[in-house]
């Protein structure tokens, strides 16, 4: 039951953000210094993190999440335009389909 319960969400969850996520704000996560706590237009937790060993945007949480995942350089470049993006006082936004296609202010 509880697997059919995961297995339902993620189907959700992966329909819910098959378009654009909108970033309106980012705030650093206390415990890790290039990992950051979105606040979006979704209802999940929203982290780009760009210091673990697995580096990307995470939607979700736990078993539950969604990863996409980025290399290095890809991550702190995202994290540099949306801050750039952010500074501007618009928002960010990020297409996801089944991956990362493009991230742009907005």
């Amino acid at each position: 039951m509880k697997y059919i319960f995961g297995l339902m969400l993620s189907l959700v969850l992966s329909n819910s953000f098959a378009e654009e996520i909108r970033v309106k704000r980012m705030t650093r996560d206390r415990n890790l210094e290039r990992s950051f706590n979105l606040t979006t237009n979704l209802p999940d937790v929203v982290v780009i993190d760009c210091q673990s060993f697995i580096q990307g945007l995470r939607i979700g949480e736990k078993e539950n999440a969604v990863m996409f995942m980025l290399d290095p350089y890809e991550c702190e470049s995202m994290q540099d335009r949306m801050r750039k993006s952010l500074r501007r006082l618009q928002n960010h936004c990020i297409d996801v389909d089944e991956d990362i296609r493009a991230d742009y202010s907005c």
